[in-house]
Parts: structure tokens; sequence; C-alpha cells
């Protein structure tokens, strides 16, 4: 994927819906379908066009990833884990907005989640529309046609949670303004079936190539359902796909914590499904700012998502796993420097990002690195929930130590959890994917579907005396407003959310 991904410019010329059209028509020079879909290697082109959003997830604007599905401010920022930074209050203000949930619908971070989720989508039903009548190997069409439904419903998974209602395309003729609305249900709908269908072609991880790292595979498809089915609290069917992911074989806990996020472990028997960039510099790197974003202002990176103290609290006593997901001042880094935080002014930056000196490429720390969005560590975690949900507690246990003994290593720290009541194994769990999942962009969704959002960031607002969280509104800012824009193109037929 990574060498696939370096030459995604020449592809978005080539294939005719490249750009956003979202928001433009085509221009009348553009290549027709009948063209540009002949051969293996045009449906192979489609393909990675389609994945290619996966790599817009990093900024909103300009330069910086030409707006992408912001997962720091919708899943960290407006959370109790992380505070915006930047230079001041005013910097990227979509963020500040989101963390104070005073969020317009003219919000940036939400208006290019909003277009990023969709130019995916409708790059996936131009792969499922186009390819099926090109003469090529069946076996690996219908692989294509397998990985375009799991992107499509990877993105369909992100709209739906962060809008609700949303429109359902599975036409690529067809723009989202061209439809109301579709009820989250059928969404959801929609998302299991793609991804059971996927489920059932992808290959396993062990299948490919190296070549083809970074794929879909069928363990990504079960783990998204398992996933999926938790969202909608249907523990049954969460804890039997991620009972299927765990019992493959194809992935186990990386021992290296820390390691697995950096680019000697990009290829982490832990991974299950990441967004792949290149490491080179050249005239059309594949670069994941993020790196820069979240890098220390003494250091040439732009300081935000800041670990605040609650979250730094939040750890045990002794647990290894906070040393490794963020530094202070002082702190002796993986590459023996002495850590410098810059202006953060919760004393913290987020080390899962930090670019060691042995990794920077011309002295850059905007390299390729991975984003990694479904790990096995993920999986046991939802698993025990899910299995304690159903009162198999045995396995809930089984799959909290699995997590624990990495953590604590050869460490006397971290004791074994003999807990056994349903609800208090409920809170240990929750506390311990806060900290095992720590600013991997979950928490906020996470405090969504546990149904206590509003409680959690209105009692942060309250313990630290501060704007952060105060203004949350029950039934309201579990998700966000749908772009203004988006109603305007649509004359009025996609609606605003309730109390925005």
């Amino acid at each position: 994927m990574k060498n696939i991904l370096s030459i995604v410019t020449v592809l978005l010329s080539l294939l005719m819906m490249g750009c956003s059209d979202i928001l433009e028509k085509e221009p009348l020079a553009a290549l027709s379908t009948s063209s540009a879909y002949v051969t293996a290697e045009d449906a192979e082109k489609a393909v990675t066009a389609a994945y290619h959003p996966l790599t817009g997830n990093n900024w909103c604007c300009g330069n910086y990833g030409n707006g992408g599905y912001m997962h720091w401010v919708l899943g960290n920022v407006a959370s109790d884990d992380t505070e915006k930074g930047g230079e001041s209050g005013s910097d990227q203000l979509y963020a500040q907005q989101v963390s104070l949930f005073n969020i317009p619908s003219d919000n940036d971070a939400t208006r290019f989640a909003w277009q990023n989720q969709y130019i995916g989508v409708h790059r996936a039903n131009m792969v499922l529309d186009n390819i099926v009548d090109i003469e090529m190997d069946e076996a690996l069409k219908n692989r294509f046609l397998a990985e375009a439904k799991f992107l499509r419903a990877w993105y369909y998974f992100n709209l739906v949670k962060t809008f609700g209602d949303v429109p359902l395309i599975l036409d690529a003729d067809l723009e989202t303004y061209d439809l109301a609305r579709t009820p989250k249900a059928e969404v959801y709908a929609q998302i299991i079936q793609d991804l059971e269908e996927a489920s059932q072609v992808l290959p396993n991880r062990s299948a490919y190539s190296d070549a083809d790292g970074g794929r879909a595979t069928k363990g990504a498809a079960l783990a998204y359902l398992g996933k999926v089915y938790l969202y909608l609290n249907d523990f049954v069917n969460a804890e039997t796909y991620f009972k299927q992911v765990i019992d493959s074989g194809e992935y186990s806990l990386d021992p290296d914590y820390l390691g697995m996020f950096l680019r000697d472990g990009e290829n982490s028997v832990e991974h299950i499904f990441k967004t792949q960039f290149l490491h080179d510099q050249g005239a059309t790197p594949v670069r994941n700012i993020l790196t820069t974003v979240f890098g220390s202002r003494a250091r040439n990176g732009w300081g935000f998502n800041l670990p605040t103290q609650d979250f730094v609290d939040a750890f045990e006593p002794g647990d290894p796993r906070l040393g490794h997901t963020v530094y202070k001042n002082g702190d002796i880094m993986p590459d023996g420097e002495t850590a410098n935080v810059g202006n953060s002014t919760t004393g913290y930056l987020n080390k899962k990002y930090y670019v060691p000196d042995y990794e920077r490429v011309g002295g850059s720390i905007q390299i390729g690195r991975d984003d990694i969005y479904m790990r096995y560590g993920k999986v046991l975690l939802w698993y025990a929930e899910a299995a304690n949900e159903n009162n198999h507690t045995d396995e809930a246990l089984w799959a909290l130590e699995e997590i624990r003994a990495r953590a604590r290593g050869a460490e006397a720290v971290l004791p074994e959890i003999t807990e056994t009541d349903q609800t208090a194994l409920r809170q240990i769990i929750w506390h311990e994917q806060r900290v095992e999942f720590g600013q991997e962009f979950e928490r906020f969704w996470e405090l969504v579907r546990q149904g206590r959002a509003g409680q959690v960031m209105r009692n942060y607002a309250e313990t630290y005396d501060t704007a952060k969280g105060a203004g949350f509104r029950d039934g309201v800012n579990e998700i966000y407003p749908v772009p203004q824009t988006e109603i305007n193109l649509s004359d009025g037929k996609i609606t605003q959310n309730p109390g925005y």
C-alpha cells in the first residue's frame, strides 16, 4: 500500500470522480467511466483512490490534509483526555469550539469531516459500480469489491457516530445533497451488511504479501463488526465477532507497547487496521502531519492535543503505559533526548506521536508515521466489556488480564483483577479502556456510547474550574452539527440536528 499511495496524485487525475464531487461538478474534459474502468490495473487504481481519504485525517484546511476527518478534535479534544493546545485559544478556533461545546454549523472540523468521509463513500461506490464488468481475475476482482465494501462501511461508521442520521448513498451518480438524511438505524444496517459481506471474501492478514500491507482484511472487517454492535449495545453480537478475531490466531499483543506506535513497529502483530504513509520526502510524499501537529513548539511542532492532568491521574501508580503515552519536561525520550514540551499549558504532550531523532528524515518531524485505528488491544478490552455484559465473567477477566499482564511486564504493579460483580467490573473495564486507548481518538465516542458523556464533561469543568465541557447539553452534544453548507446545497432536504 505504501508504494501504491505514492502515485495517488496521478490516479486522481485519471479517475473522473477523483476530486471532491461533493462541492464541485466534474469538468467537461474528464474521462468517461467507460474509458477509465477497463483493465485490472484500472480496478486497482480505483480501489487505491478509495483508500486515500484515510490519509486526509490529519488537519483542517489549506495544505494540511485538504480537510480530513479530524479524529484528534472530535475524539480527543471533545473529551476529558485532551486540551486543544496551540499558540492561543483562537489558534484553530474550530477545535476550541468543540472543546467548549459551543459548536456553530459552520465549524471547520465538522464540515471537513462530512466532506472527507463522503469523498471516501463516493470512491468506494465508484469501485462497486464500475469494476464488476472488467475482464480480470475473478478472485482479485471480488477482493477489490470486498475492500470497497469495507471502506464504505468504515466511512459511514464515522459519519453516523458523528452526525446521527446521514444521507445513505449507494450509487456513485448521486451527491450528498440529492438525498434527505437516512435514519441512522438504516445506515447501521448497511454498515453491518457491507462488513459481513466483506468479511466473507477478504483474506486473512497472513495471506497478503508485504506489498499489500495496509489493505482491509477479514480480521479488520470482523473487528469493526464487533465495534459497530458494541455501539448499538448489542453485546451478544459484539462478543461473537470480537471472539472470532481473537480465535483467528492472526493477531497478538505486542510486548513493546510504545514500540508499536513507532516506525520500527509499523508491521506489529497487534495492528488490525491502519492508514499507512510513506516515509520519503520526495516530490509527492505521503506524510502524516499529526507528528507535527502534536509535536512540541520547542522542536518545530505546533503543540496541539495536550494530554490533561485528569488523564494522567487516571493511571494507577506505576502503570508503565503512562510513560509510553505522555511525556513532560525532563523525561528522557526514546532517542536519548531530554524532553521539552514547549508552551504546553497542561505540561504534557502525546508520546505516541513523538518522532525520535533516528526517525527524522532531513531533520523533519513530519514523517510517514502510520495512524493505527484498530489493534488487538482494543479488541480484547471491548471483548471484555461485551462478555461482562453477557455475564461471561471468566471470559471478561481473562481478556482484562491479558491487557494488564502486557502492561505490567516484569514490574510488581497492576494487580490481577478478580472482581466478579457485573456493575463494578464494568467500571473497571471502562477505566482500563481509557488508559490503554489513551490519546488514540476513542475517548469521546466511548463516553457517548456509554451514556455518560455529559456527566463526565460537566464534572471535568467543575473539578478544574474551566469552561471546557461545561457547555455539554445532554441530548444535543452527543453528535455534531450538520455543516450548513450541506443544508444549503440540498435546498433544505438535509436538516439540522436538534439544538444547533
